[in-house]
């Protein structure tokens, strides 16, 4: 498969983490190139990553859609995969995720135009946003897992990826909060997800 996007984006690593968990092979068109930008956008109407092209033609983008489409063909690794009201459960935990990424990007991304949060009653919103969503996180979390199986899911991936990439960014203060850090440390003995890390 081709996979188009960067090794920094949260949604894009959370594809290339199962894809390594699936133990599956593929090739990356790194979108922050001019040339990987410009081939993913005459494709992908949306110009966002993570993007995906299968051998068997099929086309996807956006992380969940890729990876409902990765378990179905290919199964599910070693991954929790929740049930009845904890399917639910999960999802409103996830969406949450998301939400609090989606609005620490608009916030980053603004602010190196030069706009200042505290100035902007939109950006002011999107920070305080993201503090409430993981204020919120935190009181969902059993231990460091949302599930008392103690076994990596996609909640618990999702919310890895965010928490790295706001520490990468430094786009939210995560190593100041002693349960992110134990989270993304206790979580770094999983080879996939060391070796998915943005850089440095």
């Amino acid at each position: 498969m081709k996979l188009y996007g960067s090794l920094t984006s949260p949604f894009v690593r959370r594809v290339r983490f199962i894809i390594k968990e699936l133990k599956l092979n593929y090739t990356l068109v790194d979108t922050l190139t001019e040339a990987g930008q410009a081939e993913m956008r005459t494709k992908n109407p949306l110009w966002k990553v993570p993007y995906v092209e299968f051998e068997n033609g099929m086309k996807l983008w956006d992380s969940h859609v890729i990876i409902s489409y990765l378990f179905e063909n290919f199964g599910t690794g070693s991954l929790r995969i929740p049930s009845g009201k904890e399917k639910w459960r999960e999802s409103n935990i996830i969406h949450a995720i998301d939400t609090a990424v989606e609005s620490a990007i608009n916030v980053f991304y603004l602010k190196n135009d030069g706009l200042k949060p505290e100035d902007v009653p939109y950006l002011l919103k999107q920070s305080n946003r993201v503090t409430s969503i993981l204020n919120w996180i935190q009181s969902e979390l059993d231990g460091i897992y949302f599930s008392k199986e103690e076994k990596m899911g996609l909640s618990e991936l999702n919310l890895l990826t965010i928490l790295d990439w706001l520490r990468f960014r430094n786009a939210y203060p995560v190593m100041e909060n002693p349960l992110w850090v134990e989270i993304l440390n206790k979580h770094y003995g999983n080879e996939n997800l060391l070796s998915t890390r943005p850089p440095a």
